[in-house]
């Protein structure tokens, strides 16, 4: 796994914690998906000629249904069976979690940035440490965008770069997944897992994703 290796980050649910039914989402989990240099172009290849074919040119953030989603997934199991491409999630249920950052009666409060950013470090630590890249490998993180300030993205940065369980990133940006096809495959995917978690898939999508590494971090 060495040349440059691309890591795209997206979310599913919202780093709030309100008791109202509704109010805000039960789980919060994010994924990443990682490709070297020619997975990326497979990838995006792949996704095109899926749009092409199917008229579709737009954001689209759901996987394709029945039929049609084991010819669009086939793909990138293939990628990863080949070693190109590897994808973690971690998750978490609201109601049972014990960390930091998310319920504002816990020593810690509520922050949705510094809950955000602590979610970021333990998914990179487990996917990092499933999936042990080598030492001359140039890791660019891609996070799908929301409106963070600048110095929110500094501190980010930061918050990432001195932490010694994780490799060195070469770059941190962050981009709209409406014109970035590889974030959209990870938002696909981070919502299909979310089915997953609340144990409401079917065992066919469960097969279908059973390349994705998770891990619950509910009460860690």
């Amino acid at each position: 796994m060495s040349g440059h290796l691309y890591v795209f980050i997206d979310e599913s649910g919202d780093p709030g914690y309100i008791q109202e039914s509704g109010a805000s989402s039960p789980h919060y989990s994010e994924l990443c998906l990682q490709v070297n240099d020619r997975a990326l172009v497979d990838l995006l290849s792949h996704i095109l000629n899926w749009k092409y074919c199917k008229g579709r040119f737009y954001d689209f953030k759901t996987l394709p249904k029945h039929s049609d989603s084991i010819r669009y997934m086939n793909p990138l199991k293939e990628l990863h069976y080949r070693g190109e491409l590897f994808c973690s999630c971690v998750y978490l249920m609201k109601d049972r979690y014990t960390g930091p950052y998310l319920k504002p009666h816990l020593l810690t409060e509520q922050n949705p940035i510094f809950f955000r950013n602590y979610i970021h470090r333990k998914l990179l630590e487990f996917h990092f440490n499933s999936f042990v890249p080598d030492k001359d490998s140039e890791i660019q993180l891609v996070f799908d965008r929301y409106k963070m300030s600048n110095e929110a993205n500094h501190n980010l940065e930061r918050y990432l770069h001195r932490n010694w369980n994780l490799p060195r990133f070469e770059h941190i940006c962050h981009v709209d997944s409406a014109y970035t096809d590889a974030i959209q495959v990870a938002s696909q995917l981070v919502n299909a897992v979310k089915d997953i978690v609340q144990g409401k898939a079917t065992e066919e999508r469960k097969e279908l994703l059973d390349f994705i590494a998770l891990k619950d971090i509910t009460t860690e």
